[in-house]
């Protein structure tokens, strides 16, 4: 993992936090495991299982908006600084299935980051293992990985009430 072993912990409860955020239950129910952390790339990897599978046997749809939306939150909250974001739009377009057994690498990379919005791209792409079992590094459009999904996610930045007389108002974000 890239950027984050310093930012990485455990709750007393045995929960895993990322920059003092809890790190949803289904990376782990699915076998999700982060590969970079930073405020313009966010990506990580698994095996589509039966876990993550529709009753088809392949890739279920939700997980792919799921991994966007989650994806696409941390980026945003790495790229501003560590602010509360909250997530305004998901869009996936499913392009192909991906049958369980497949390995899938899921990235996120901003489209615009403004003083409010966000707009992050994430793609969901087979894995290409090279003979020695280690990721494939890509040289050319002839020989990229199979993308299975493309989303867009748009988050806004939470900004607190500054006139506020107590801490717990000013997590009370402001209107809109």
């Amino acid at each position: 993992m890239t950027d984050t072993n310093k930012n990485m912990g455990l709750k007393n409860d045995g929960i895993k936090v990322v920059y003092g955020l809890r790190v949803p239950l289904v990376h782990e129910f699915i076998g999700f495991e982060m590969d970079i952390m930073s405020p313009t790339c966010v990506s990580g990897r698994f095996v589509v299982s039966e876990n993550s599978a529709q009753s088809f046997g392949v890739l279920h749809g939700g997980i792919s908006a799921f991994l966007a939306e989650s994806l696409g939150s941390l980026g945003a909250y790495l790229a501003s600084g560590l602010q509360k974001i909250a997530g305004v739009e998901v869009s996936t377009s499913h392009l192909r299935p991906a049958p369980v057994g497949t390995e899938i690498e899921a990235k996120a990379t901003p489209v615009y980051i403004g003083h409010r919005l966000h707009v992050w791209e994430v793609k969901l792409t087979s894995v290409k293992r090279s003979n020695n079992d280690l990721p494939k590094q890509e040289s050319s459009k002839t020989s990229e990985p199979e993308l299975f999904s493309v989303s867009k996610f748009t988050a806004i930045l939470m900004p607190s009430n500054p006139n506020a007389k107590n801490q717990d108002v000013k997590r009370i974000p402001s209107k809109l």
